[in-house]
């Protein structure tokens, strides 16, 4: 039986929630995201697959430092020692902005390393594996640059105009593809790998990260008749957007910020007979993140104490954890800081992320500010909310944002 293994969203070099370790000589959050892709590599080779399929956001970003090439090229090389190819799809994390194609796997590309490949621009794939033929059809990122510097009519349409013309040349681009494929062969199985958002799925942080107006693809622009399977990368929770075919993100292979800390992580293995696709979601030991959060009533006499008899009713072992407590101000005057980081790692944590006290209205303000938000909101917004999350001075925090706001105007003006 054909096997694919999926995976998506590395991020490798993403170091929140960790400190430098000077017996590995490495972060603890980039040991905690090369072990997660060990652990997928190791599902992969143990299923004796015909390819292993990352669907985009190999890196934190498209100039990952030396030592973090080294240690994706060490695992990439333990793929192609077992005999199997690895296709890649370039992600929004691996791509600059702009018409600039650099990426941060540009360097397989150059040395056309044996089995390994790399789609940084739409394009079909072939395989033939010891069990039967396979065709990748892969979209990456979609870059509205790229597509303008090529295309007259959008370059002088509105953003409004734009969004549906590049949805119907990426729409017949998969269509013309797979009717290729299907006319070469019709009982090979076909996969569409796809970077980016597609509608119905639920999103998170990634959303937020995403500067600009992002493309929404339909699933129905994605599952053309002969599609078999859509391995999707991009957003971090694992999903089935649909069952037949199946289309899947598998999330993101570790967790990234408390907004993730109840999604399960992992990757999905996904097996082929003829042109029916059967998978299984493969969970993988990812970092727990906890958040214990503590009501202090008014004229506690130990609020100190009450927030430690909090921490010993959860497991927090090798987690990060992060400890909101709403208390009012004369409780605040009583509180230790010291007593409760050294109950925290008397409890064996990995990282403290931030003891945050708020008095009962900066909670109800919160409440109320998350219940109005609604669905993500727009890219400024959830930039500010983000930073006054992280703890910056008032100066850090202004000049953040109106760094990040320019940005974002500069990415829509694109």
């Amino acid at each position: 039986m054909l096997r694919v293994l999926h995976l998506a969203d590395l991020h490798i070099g993403v170091e929140n929630y960790g400190h430098f370790d000077v017996s590995t000589g490495m972060h603890t959050r980039l040991a905690d995201f090369l072990a997660r892709f060990d652990e997928a590599i190791t599902v992969g080779i143990d299923a004796k697959v015909d390819l292993v399929l990352i669907a985009g956001d190999m890196f934190k970003n498209r100039d990952p430092q030396p030592r973090h090439q080294r240690e994706f090229a060490v695992r990439i090389k333990r793929i192609a020692d077992a005999g199997i190819p690895v296709l890649m799809l370039i992600g929004n994390h691996d791509v600059a902005p702009g018409r600039d194609t650099a990426n941060s796997v540009a360097v397989y590309e150059g040395l056309d390393y044996p089995g390994v490949r790399v789609a940084r621009t739409a394009g079909i794939f072939r395989y033939e594996t010891p069990h039967g033929p396979l065709a990748v059809v892969a979209v990456p990122w979609i870059l509205r640059e790229m597509l303008l510097s090529n295309n007259d009519a959008l370059r002088t349409a509105t953003l409004h105009e734009q969004e549906p013309m590049i949805l119907a040349i990426i729409e017949e681009y998969i269509q013309q593809s797979v009717d290729t494929l299907m006319a070469e062969d019709p009982l090979r199985p076909i996969i569409v790998t796809y970077h980016g958002t597609v509608s119905g799925a639920t999103t998170g942080i990634e959303r937020m990260l995403t500067l600009g107006r992002e493309i929404v693809m339909p699933p129905a622009a994605l599952t053309p008749a002969g599609v078999d399977y859509v391995a999707l990368g991009h957003v971090h929770k694992h999903q089935i957007l649909r069952a037949l075919p199946p289309i899947i993100y598998p999330g993101s292979i570790e967790r990234i910020d408390f907004g993730e800390m109840e999604e399960f992580k992992g990757c999905v293995l996904v097996s082929f007979a003829q042109k029916t696709a059967s998978w299984e979601f493969i969970p993988l030991a990812a970092r727990p993140f906890v958040r214990i959060d503590v009501d202090v009533p008014a004229g506690t006499e130990y609020p100190t104490e009450r927030v430690i008899q909090a921490i010993e009713r959860h497991t927090l072992s090798a987690a990060v954890v992060a400890v909101v407590v709403t208390i009012d101000e004369a409780g605040q005057a009583l509180f230790s800081y010291p007593l409760v980081r050294a109950a925290l790692q008397n409890a064996g944590v990995a990282h403290i992320a931030r003891i945050v006290l708020e008095s009962p209205e900066q909670k109800q303000q919160r409440i109320t500010t998350n219940e109005e938000a609604g669905d993500i909101p727009d890219p400024v917004t959830a930039l500010k909310q983000y930073l006054e999350k992280q703890q910056h001075s008032a100066t850090e925090l202004s000049a953040l944002i109106e760094l990040g706001t320019e940005i974002i105007a500069a990415r829509d003006d694109a």
